[in-house]
């Protein structure tokens, strides 16, 4: 009886130590998800600041073109490099 509750306190002395490192791994990729959707939404506010700046100024659109941003006119012939 006494290798039973030995081995059952071994094993639980274990899985609290696993929980501990692994909450404590979720915390830090917690907060990592929540740095990068920050980044993303910044991003995506930038990017319709932008569009909105195209309508009143085409000479960005080159930019936002090349970046795969705004589509290109159709009207325009692809230059040859």
């Amino acid at each position: 009886m006494n290798w039973a509750l030995a081995v059952v306190v071994v094993l639980l002395a274990v899985f609290a130590v696993q929980y501990f490192f692994k909450t404590r791994e979720v915390r830090n990729l917690q907060s990592r998800i929540v740095e990068y959707q920050n980044k993303q939404q910044f991003l995506n506010n930038l990017i319709a600041d932008c569009m909105e700046y195209s309508k009143r100024n085409p000479a960005i659109d080159p930019i936002l073109e090349a970046n795969n941003i705004k589509p290109k006119a159709a009207g325009t012939k692809p230059t040859a490099k």
